[in-house]
């Protein structure tokens, strides 16, 4: 079934793709805007015949509107085993025509943020310590995952403004650049460390 999805995190929704249908029966389209030629690029690939399902993937923040109107007609008559996925962020970047044939899937879901359980306005170096061997442990389980590791740092900041620790604008810029880190894979320990330290020493009202 022919479907779009709109998300946050493009990398995620690949992945959980790649396990569901198998990296071999992926075709995937990714660019920051989709473009004339990426849509005939996709089309090509699906009218190749396949005796397995094969899934054709359009990845991108925009869709280039001559890029939609290509896709009406394969959309509407769609060849044997293959299944076309649209991705964005904003289910607005697509055409009306596009939306009305098409199940729009929004993965959108407000995440609950833990409870982190930590004292963060007396925070000692051994509740650090207890606290990072305890996310390690989960990240090597498999249970902390990237988005798990997100959503903790975001619960540690909204902790620490319901606790009444202020931060400046260098350790608001420092906790931007741990984000980042946490999008290019980077590990709990390396995340949550500097974090925690800096939350310890920072000026409390």
């Amino acid at each position: 079934m022919n479907k779009i999805i709109i998300c946050r995190d493009f990398e995620l929704i690949k992945s959980n793709l790649i396990n569901k249908f198998g990296r071999n029966n992926l075709r995937i389209f990714e660019k920051s805007e989709i473009l004339l030629e990426d849509t005939n690029a996709a089309k090509d690939e699906a009218y190749i015949s396949e005796k397995e399902q094969k899934i054709i993937v359009l990845i991108g923040h925009k869709f280039r509107t001559e890029a939609q109107n290509s896709l009406l007609l394969i959309l509407e008559n769609t060849p044997k085993n293959i299944e076309f996925i649209l991705i964005s962020n904003s289910k607005n970047v697509f055409l009306p025509t596009i939306r009305s044939r098409l199940i729009i899937e929004n993965h959108f879901i407000k995440e609950i943020l833990p409870k982190t359980g930590l004292n963060l306005r007396n925070l000692s170096l051994n509740d650090i310590n207890n606290f990072l061997n305890k996310q390690i442990k989960l990240e090597k389980e498999g249970v902390l995952d990237r988005v798990g590791l997100k959503n903790l740092l975001h619960a540690i900041v909204k902790e620490c403004f319901e606790q009444g620790i202020k931060f400046n604008q260098n350790e608001l810029n420092h906790i931007n650049k741990l984000m980042i880190l946490i999008n290019l894979n980077t590990k709990a320990r390396a995340v949550l460390t500097p974090l925690l330290l800096m939350i310890s020493d920072a000026k409390k009202i």
